[in-house]
């Protein structure tokens, strides 16, 4: 089977019984595919750290961890959310089925296998695999296009300013060169692997929030915002540059869209003792659906400049690094509020 030329799809098989394996090879034999082997949870976890995978075929019965939570610990994980999953069971029942596309798997396959649809199956499941890779890596390549002509907008301005001084024409083009760094941003981080590739730093919180306040002056000036940081502690906290960007800009940029003209929004740092609170608080409207704002390409307001990942990709960075989000609307005030723990695991 060639789905993209030249390129052997890579399968990770895990079962903890090695019967059960040789029987996955042999059936997978007519494909060409260069084959992992997981007897456990542990092997399942290291082999998918070292190779980059367009499918996982696991077990759903093993003995310590079984297959259900193994694809739940992965699919909250950035970095292979996006890999494909297929359970394999002697469980056919409607509540075991349920269990494990809840848990994020992509499809589940009962025993006896028939070898036919087996295989047919395993070949739908890479082959969207590998159209979705060559998908990312196509808009990736896009993105490094559109990079170059915002990098020139956005430093023209900056001398045009430094030169000739501000106007309400070169504020509303910053406002909207800004508004779409921050789309390209989302769009790029989602796309790329470079957040992977990043090491952990101990940040300085206070600091790096106070950055990006700065860098959204003209958003906030364009609706006559006012922006009340109050730091009431100086802890750090020890995560990605990329994805404590990610986290910050989505909150204020999403704080100053949609709260009130004239209004006040209130950004506070502080420490309970075991985590480092980071929190954010607007007047605007209530959000109707707080249960779907984290969801994939949700909007609350489409007349928004924006995509709808924003908040997607805070929501798969804090289960990334286990940070409690709480979103409150009430009364015309919203609130986002992160727990970032002090030490992260």
């Amino acid at each position: 089977m060639v789905l993209v030329e030249n390129y052997v799809p890579r399968v990770l098989l895990v079962d903890d019984k090695s019967e059960n394996i040789a029987i996955l090879v042999d059936m997978l034999k007519p494909l060409n595919l260069e084959l992992f082997v997981a007897l456990n949870e542990n092997e399942a976890f290291n082999r998918i750290e070292s190779y980059d995978f367009d499918l996982i075929l696991l077990d759903i019965m093993m003995p310590e961890v079984d297959g259900c939570e193994v694809c739940r610990r992965l699919k909250n994980n950035s970095k292979y959310k996006d890999i494909p999953f297929v359970f394999i069971s002697a469980l056919g029942g409607v509540e075991d089925k349920v269990k494990g596309f809840a848990s994020g798997g992509d499809d589940y396959i009962t025993k006896p296998l028939i070898q036919t649809e087996f295989i047919a199956r395993v070949k739908l499941h890479l082959q969207k695999s590998l159209l979705f890779k060559s998908l990312k890596e196509l808009l990736r390549k896009s993105y490094h296009e559109l990079y170059n002509p915002l990098a020139i907008i956005n430093t023209s301005l900056e001398m045009q300013t430094l030169k000739h001084g501000s106007n309400r024409y070169t504020d509303a083009i910053t406002v909207a060169s800004r508004t779409l760094q921050i789309v390209y941003d989302d769009l790029y981080y989602s796309l790329s692997s470079r957040q992977e590739q990043m090491s952990v730093l101990l940040i300085d919180l206070a600091l790096f929030v106070q950055k990006r306040i700065e860098y959204f002056y003209y958003l906030k000036n364009s609706k006559n915002i006012t922006i009340d940081f109050k730091v009431l502690t100086q802890n750090k906290v020890q995560m990605r540059e990329a994805d404590l960007q990610r986290i910050v800009d989505n909150t204020l940029s999403n704080a100053i869209k949609y709260a009130k003209e004239s209004s006040i929004i209130y950004i506070d740092i502080i420490d309970d003792g075991e985590n480092v609170i980071f929190q954010s608080k607007n007047s605007g409207n209530t959000i109707r659906n707080i249960d779907k704002i984290f969801k994939k390409a949700y909007r609350e307001g489409f007349e928004q400049i924006g995509m709808g990942i924003g908040l997607e990709i805070v929501a798969s960075i804090c289960n990334t690094y286990k940070i409690k989000v709480e979103v409150a609307s009430k009364n015309g005030i919203i609130s986002f509020k992160y727990v970032i723990p002090k030490v992260m695991q």
